[in-house]
């Protein structure tokens, strides 16, 4: 499912009225019929329900005369409130004014707003402003918004919160906070981005009728990884399948203080389907970890004040035998392991996963990552992403999108930035959101056990895109299955992720 911004998808309205010849009055007809029946839907009861339809003057509010006009040609108990002068109104949302004034119907002007304020509705529907408003509220929808945040009844969003952004800009103080927002055909970027996600409530997203033909006018850089992007590219295994079949994994990371961290990825790598696992480790950690993942091989490494000693790590160690490598958990942040994670950089020749730790030196090692020709792959958090790029952790998280682009591009590698809504970006600027997943890994090693899922499918995948969507969603799939089940997102350790991995890998493979 695509994602799109204001302009994106303005640019395909365009292109289905004026090259491809939709009457711009149909698809407002489309898109609040559509509107109104997701209404009647979600309200079994509607009949018994008292309903404020407020409508701006752009063509949200031109949604909002066919919503209102549909809901009153059903009998419907609706108010009609118009917060625009007359002569504000044009094109296909006059059309649409004209034709609910001319079915016999009529709305109140907001200059009355203290008859609204004195009528007790269940249901507020924001046909207000569309995805084209930028900036503070002004007169009156500023003061139609706070009534709105203020009242008792639950507020129906149309498309987007009148007030927020569809993109990455900033949030406005008095923008609508919706219960429900109704979004047009797909969901707007700023629908997975905090502060703003926390104005749309629950999301419901209705066909209004765009052609296919019309998406051909602009490139959508973005889209959703859905569960049957997973069911299609998941592993399948054949019942003469041997362990080769299924990929070596190298795993380097580890120290006296950080042994947990390395022993979870270690776990979730072979819980996701490893054929061969070796974990490089100092060796005054190896017995904590044997005993812990009995499965794994292990190679110990030198060893410095309890981490890996990277400056004694000669040439003669050699990672040509691997089919992939991932790096950084538990690993610390000695001197000596910019110098390993620098020859893995430049040595290893199949796809190199970096995290946690491993991310630390990068900012010192860009020319290495863009001189590297084999995949290479980062999952920062957002404080990891800030180091890498130099900006406060605060920008990452309101432009998690465009910070993204920019560095997976010019570094020509895989990005994972994790948190609420984790955007996997290819180094072509293509972009996927992940919308499983829960509180419940806001926690201390969940990022490990990530890098572990993350692994095992590398081994096992043709892509890396697949790979990476297919872990961040199991990986957020099986927390939600854990809450679900038997947690809460307080009451859980990050270890009870592994246990809870087959368990979401079975509600995938047992449907293919």
């Amino acid at each position: 499912m695509q994602v799109v911004t204001g302009d994106e998808i303005r640019q395909v309205d365009r292109c289905a009225i004026e090259q491809i010849g939709m009457k711009e009055e149909v698809l407002m007809e489309n898109a609040g019929r559509a509107a109104a029946q997701e209404v009647e839907r979600l309200y079994k009861n509607l009949d018994q329900k008292k309903i404020a339809v407020l409508i701006g003057k752009g063509n949200n509010g031109g949604d909002g005369f066919v919503i209102a006009r549909t809901l009153l040609e059903k009998g419907r108990d609706v108010d009609v409130w118009l917060l625009a002068e007359e002569n504000q109104w044009e094109g296909a949302a006059l059309s649409h004014k004209r034709l609910f004034e001319a079915t016999g119907y009529e709305g109140s002007s907001w200059s009355s707003a203290e008859h609204f304020l004195a009528k007790d509705y269940d249901i507020f529907i924001d046909a207000m402003l569309g995805t084209g408003i930028s900036g503070e509220l002004r007169s009156p929808y500023k003061e139609a918004a706070t009534c709105l945040n203020e009242a008792a009844g639950e507020i129906i969003a149309i498309d987007i919160p009148s007030g927020i952004p569809a993109g990455e800009e900033e949030v406005p103080k008095s923008a609508v906070k919706a219960d429900i927002t109704i979004t047009l055909h797909v969901p707007k970027c700023s629908a997975f981005l905090y502060p703003a996600r926390a104005y749309y409530g629950e999301i419901k997203i209705v066909d209004i009728g765009l052609p296919n033909a019309a998406w051909k006018s602009v490139e959508v850089s973005k889209r959703i990884w859905t569960e049957s992007d997973v069911r299609i590219t998941l592993p399948k295994r054949k019942s003469s399948a041997h362990k080769g079949d299924h990929g070596k994994g190298l795993l380097v990371g580890g120290s006296l203080s950080m042994p947990g961290a390395l022993s979870m990825t270690a776990s979730a790598c072979i819980y996701s389907g490893a054929g061969l696992l070796t974990t490089a480790l100092p060796s005054s950690i190896l017995s904590t970890i044997s005993s812990n993942v009995p499965e794994t091989m292990f190679l110990p490494l030198p060893e410095k004040d309890g981490g890996i000693a990277g400056e004694l790590i000669g040439t003669d160690f050699t990672f040509e035998t691997y089919d992939a490598v991932a790096a950084g958990p538990g690993l610390g942040r000695e001197k000596g392991i910019k110098n390993l994670v620098r020859k893995l950089i430049l040595d290893v020749k199949a796809p190199l996963l970096l995290d946690a730790d491993a991310l630390y030196y990068l900012p010192e090692l860009a020319q290495e990552i863009k001189q590297r020709k084999e995949p290479i792959i980062l999952t920062p958090h957002p404080g990891e992403m800030a180091r890498l790029t130099g900006v406060s952790t605060s920008e990452v998280n309101k432009k998690r999108f465009d910070i993204s682009r920019r560095y997976a591009q010019e570094y020509g590698c895989y990005l994972v930035l994790k948190g609420p809504f984790t955007i996997i970006t290819t180094p072509y600027g293509e972009q996927y959101i992940n919308t499983t997943g829960n509180e419940a890994l806001a926690r201390g090693g969940t990022g490990d056990i990530l890098t572990g899922v993350t692994l095992g499918l590398l081994l096992q995948q043709e892509t890396i895109l697949s790979s990476l969507g297919n872990a961040v969603y199991m990986h957020g799939l099986t927390a939600d299955l854990a809450v679900e089940q038997k947690h809460t997102s307080i009451s859980m350790a990050s270890s009870d992720l592994i246990y809870h991995l087959p368990l979401a890998f079975r509600t995938i493979v047992s449907s293919l």
